[in-house]
């Protein structure tokens, strides 16, 4: 089902969040990995396109 256009914005400002995030931590850590999965995702369901 796609994403409503508020829930492709709060994906986006996730994505940002989490690459800003990853940006600070030590290349290569668990934590770094996770928020870098994380952006991936949400990067991915911020491009989702509402079914209109």
């Amino acid at each position: 089902m796609p994403l409503d256009d508020d829930q492709v914005a709060r994906a986006a400002a996730l994505a940002r969040q989490a690459e800003a995030t990853a940006a600070k931590l030590k290349p290569g850590t668990w934590e770094s990995v996770q928020a870098l999965a994380l952006a991936s995702i949400a990067l991915r369901l911020s491009a989702e396109t509402p079914d209109r």
